[in-house]
C-alpha cells in the first residue's frame, strides 16, 4: 500500500511490514500505525525513521540500543509480553526514540521508554522503565567523541 509523508513523500510498505504499535506511543497515543524505514537508503546505519502511517509529518528518529549500550537489556513481564503476542521462548527487539541535536554529536537515546517489537507478528508497545543506570537522554556517542 502507498503511503504518503512530509520527509520522504510517497512510499510504499506492504502488509506485512506495517508495526502495528495499539497503545500508540506516549504523547501520542492515537498514532497506531507505523513504518519502520532507513534512515537514509542509501548508507548503512544504526538509525531508522518510524514514520506515522496515519500522520505525514510525525516520523521519529529510532535505533536499536545495543550499539551505543551493550550491556543494556529489557526484561518483559508476562502481561508486556502478551501484550504484543510473544510466547515465552519468543525474541523481541528493541528500539529507543533518539533526539538529534544540531550537534549530532550529542545525541541521546530515551533507554527509559524502550519499544518492544515481535519481529514476526509487527506489534509493539512502548514501556516505561524504572532504571538508575539510564535516563531519557542517554548520551549514545562516547565522551571522547561528544566532547571533541
Amino acid at each position: 500500500m502507498k503511503y504518503h509523508s512530509k520527509r520522504f513523500g510517497e512510499f510504499e510498505v506492504t502488509d506485512d511490514a506495517i508495526l502495528n504499535i495499539p497503545e500508540g506511543l506516549y504523547g501520542f497515543e492515537q498514532e497506531t500505525r507505523f513504518a519502520l524505514l532507513p534512515l537514509d537508503p542509501h548508507v548503512d546505519s544504526p538509525l531508522e525513521w518510524l514514520q506515522s502511517l496515519a500522520t505525514p509529518e510525525l516520523a521519529f528518529v529510532v535505533a536499536d540500543p545495543a550499539p551505543f549500550a551493550p550491556d543494556y537489556t529489557v526484561t518483559l513481564n508476562p502481561e508486556d509480553r502478551r501484550a504484543i503476542g510473544l510466547a515465552d521462548d519468543d525474541t523481541f527487539y528493541t528500539r529507543v526514540i533518539v533526539t538529534i541535536p544540531e550537534d549530532y554529536r550529542r545525541m541521546t537515546g530515551n533507554f527509559l521508554a524502550p519499544l518492544i517489537i515481535h519481529p514476526r507478528l509487527k506489534t509493539g508497545k512502548q514501556l516505561v522503565l524504572t532504571r538508575p543506570d539510564y535516563t531519557t537522554k542517554h548520551p549514545l556517542l562516547p565522551n571522547a567523541v561528544r566532547d571533541n
